[in-house]
């Protein structure tokens, strides 16, 4: 099977084969000679901020000289960001062998399933010494939930993907718990007082070990930095890569976790917490570009994401102009209540996405927001005319959508360039 095949093939795994259930995916990996239970590994869920606390604890680890191997989805630009070792994607020549490989388990797999044991395939054929799985979609029938982790965590708790996990905080709240192992930690980040209070009875119920913020470890932000105090690390002045105020709580979620790797045997020197954090990168996440125009390229895709995005804004200076799409299922009206009152502008565009919710749409969904509404037909004239709108002394903020963030970045030299 050559490269391109592979990807075709990835591409015709339509999502009209999910269906709830984790007996699919158990049936591959039990073929596969059960790939994950060679090696360690980390299960990390929530609703926003997984990818950018996996990236953070991955960061540490590489300086601390592990062999990591990191699991996220979607990917922005590559298939193989999805599959890592370390900062390595995915060796395009791998692919082919790890397509026929769970293809040849005969079962019937949804995209993300069959992705998924290529990653616990990949990791234990390049003997990692840890692992750390990013949750696609809730937690209870996600397919990286077939695996027995070590730690789980999870980030934060709010409403997305109601379609499959419920149309209250406590439903979602109760799919994400389960996630949670037997006699084994949690640790559930910076959340309000009701769902930390469900989280901590589904962990009592399930007999999970919660390690919880502001209780058993915080982080607070300081002129020289980050501070974090656990139960055993206490550091100062930390200073992460990663931007936006609505990271310091992925950081706690990652120090907390590594500071619990470190009492179980792994050596993570405090030089490897610091250098990482200064070094983690995790694209299209509050990504800061100087320009001129300051251009910040996020993924914010629900409400709780584009509150956390507006807050971090803050006041910009000069003129704010948007650039906005997001797929059909989302909850866009919500999004964009959270944007009313920042910018003067907002460029929509559509996506190549067969999700992509429809351009007039999209405009429609502005009307009495008071911000000015342009459309473009595509992301790249779309990026433009937004450039163009906000001036040299402007910024441009693109959200949205995690597949427009990738476009952009795709696209970024050449209309930045011109």
């Amino acid at each position: 099977m050559t490269y391109h095949r592979a990807a075709d093939y990835l591409a015709g795994l339509v999502e009209a084969r999910i269906l709830p259930g984790l007996e699919r995916i158990a049936q591959v990996l039990e073929i596969l000679g059960q790939p994950h239970r060679t090696y360690p590994h980390i299960l990390i869920g929530g609703t926003n901020g997984k990818g950018s606390t996996l990236a953070l604890m991955g960061s540490v680890l590489l300086e601390a000289g592990f062999r990591t191997g990191l699991y996220t989805s979607p990917h922005l630009s590559s298939f193989e960001e999805r599959i890592r070792i370390g900062n390595h994607l995915l060796p395009k020549k791998d692919l082919p062998g790890l397509v026929e490989d769970v293809r040849a388990a005969g079962v019937s797999l949804s995209y993300f399933e069959f992705v998924t044991a290529m990653a616990l395939l990949h990791f234990a054929r390049c003997r990692v010494d840890l692992a750390i799985l990013e949750v696609g979609l809730g937690g209870r029938w996600d397919a990286t939930n077939a695996t027995d982790p070590i730690l789980s965590v999870i980030t934060s708790v709010d409403l997305d993907h109601c379609q499959w996990l419920g149309e209250t905080i406590e439903e979602v709240a109760g799919e994400k718990a389960c996630i949670m192992r037997p006699q084994r930690p949690v640790v559930l980040g910076p959340l309000n007082r009701k769902t930390m209070d469900l989280l901590l009875i589904a962990a009592e119920e399930k007999e999970a070990v919660p390690l919880a913020a502001g209780r058993d470890f915080t982080v607070a932000r300081t002129s020289g930095g980050l501070s974090y105090k656990g139960k055993k690390w206490s550091m100062e002045g930390l200073r992460p890569a990663l931007q936006g105020r609505f990271q310091d709580g992925n950081a706690a979620c990652a120090l907390a976790s590594l500071e619990w790797l470190a009492g179980e045997g792994f050596d993570i020197p405090d030089r490897a917490v610091r250098r990482g954090l200064e070094t983690t990168r995790w694209p299209g996440r509050f990504q800061v570009f100087k320009g001129p125009p300051r251009i910040i390229v996020d993924s914010a895709h629900n409400p709780a994401a584009m509150a956390a995005l507006v807050e971090s804004l803050g006041s910009e200076p000069g003129k704010t102009v948007w650039l906005f799409s997001a797929l059909k299922e989302k909850d866009v009206t919500g999004i964009i209540r959270e944007m009313q009152g920042t910018g003067v502008k907002v460029v929509v565009v559509s996506l190549d996405h067969p999700r992509a919710m429809d351009l007039g749409d999209l405009k429609v969904a502005f009307e009495g927001t008071g911000l000015d509404v342009l459309t473009e037909t595509g992301v790249s004239s779309g990026f433009r005319r937004a450039v163009q709108e906000s001036g040299q002394a402007g910024t441009v903020v693109v959200a949205g959508s995690v597949f427009l963030a990738g476009a952009v970045l795709e696209s970024l030299d050449e209309v930045v360039g011109d």
